[in-house]
């Protein structure tokens, strides 16, 4: 938050710690914040100097409503730089092309309307809140996956949980927002 509050391009930070979820953080943060794209990021990301310039320059194709980029680990060590490039990078190129888009809660941006159309992030979802918003974005057009923008991420919830346990709560949790009537149950982490 503080390097938040000093960055040049930033002009309000907010901090939401009601602990009612990412998505009603995020949408919190929407409902005040100025201009046309919403970027979003996370408190233990940090985000290059041509973040924001790499999002935006996708906004001037008129259909494009939604922009998402690659994560890499804050912490060093091949594990993590592996694991990160698997589960993030090549993981978005292979699902992207075929309709599974996810933009990373951490490193995603949305143009405003078509935001406000599909209502925002789901608040009621405790988990897969980013992943739920990318889809509904592409009624209204198209989301772009940009693999030269990438954002540093905290290694911490890869630490405690361990990858193969985060590999089968994204896989149980995709196939539970999937498969009709069912709704990812479980909450993040």
């Amino acid at each position: 938050v503080r390097v938040a509050r000093t960055h040049p391009a930033v002009d309000r930070v907010v901090v939401d710690d009601r602990g009612e979820g990412p998505g009603a953080a995020r949408n919190r943060g929407a409902a005040v914040a100025g201009g046309e794209i919403l970027l979003f990021t996370d408190g233990d990301t940090v985000v290059p100097a041509s973040w924001i310039r790499r999002h935006y320059r996708h906004y001037v194709t008129p259909v494009v409503v939604g922009v998402g980029g690659p994560l890499r680990p804050l912490e060093d060590g091949l594990r993590h730089r592996a694991c990160f490039r698997l589960l993030s990078d090549w993981w978005y190129r292979a699902c992207w092309p075929v309709g599974f888009v996810q933009q990373p809660g951490c490193n995603c941006s949305v143009r405003r309307t078509a935001f406000e159309a599909i209502g925002g992030f789901d608040d009621s979802l405790g988990f897969l809140e980013d992943t739920d918003l990318s889809l509904r974005l592409r009624r209204e057009g198209t989301v772009a996956y940009d693999h030269t923008c990438p954002v540093d991420t905290s290694t911490r919830r890869q630490e405690r949980v361990g990858y193969a346990r985060l590999c089968w709560t994204y896989l149980v949790g995709y196939l539970e927002y999937v498969l009709p009537g069912l709704s990812p149950t479980r909450n993040y982490f």
